[in-house]
């Protein structure tokens, strides 16, 4: 009764209260319906029918050309590493337990963006996340699909540390380990985004 009494909800009648109650709880479903979970659903009876082997066997790049300056999350993290894009769809984020794609940054949200290969080019869609996703200069709204194609520049949140230019590559074998150090010297390894 000491929570009850120390509500600020004006209390008329019993009538009136259980209303506001079902009013209340009718908008919390509906607010939970919205979004990526609907989204998700639509997405993914699309994919399944325009998904090939041909479609699974291309290879797409994600490679990091952000500068690295840390100074305005006030530590210093490292540069992702490039991340290839594996399988049809992958998702794109800070938490492991949430993304394929992990960019341990904290200016990209734990689930930011998603990602699907289509054609000669990638789907991305921003999962409301907090910094938003660029492709080039241009912020993609929300849950709105927009194409990134060869030569673009995708940013989850931050342009110093989790910028990325797309490119697609275009041999179907996997190149093999003596040709992969000699392209890359002594950078790290791909990081491989798999769903």
């Amino acid at each position: 009764s000491l929570l009850v009494s120390s509500n600020s909800v004006p209390f008329h009648s019993s009538r009136t209260l259980l209303t506001q109650l079902q009013g209340l709880r009718i908008k919390a479903k509906k607010h939970r319906n919205l979004g990526a979970i609907r989204a998700s659903e639509a997405d993914s009876s699309t994919t399944t029918t325009t998904t090939s082997t041909d479609v699974a066997a291309e290879r797409w790049l994600l490679q990091p050309v952000g500068d690295g300056d840390t100074s305005h999350i006030g530590f210093k993290v490292p540069m992702p590493d490039a991340f290839e894009i594996a399988s049809t769809e992958v998702t794109v984020g800070r938490l492991p337990e949430r993304a394929d794609m992990v960019i341990p940054v904290a200016t990209v949200s734990g689930l930011h963006a998603r990602i699907q290969k289509k054609g000669d080019s990638l789907l991305v869609t921003d999962l409301d996340s907090t910094n938003g996703t660029f492709i080039d200069e241009k912020r993609l709204r929300s849950g709105v699909v927009a194409v990134a194609s060869p030569g673009s520049r995708i940013t989850f949140g931050d342009t110093h540390l989790a910028m990325f230019r797309v490119s697609k590559i275009d041999t179907v074998e996997a190149p093999s380990k003596t040709e992969e150090s000699e392209e890359k010297g002594d950078s790290p390894p791909l990081s491989s985004a798999k769903s």
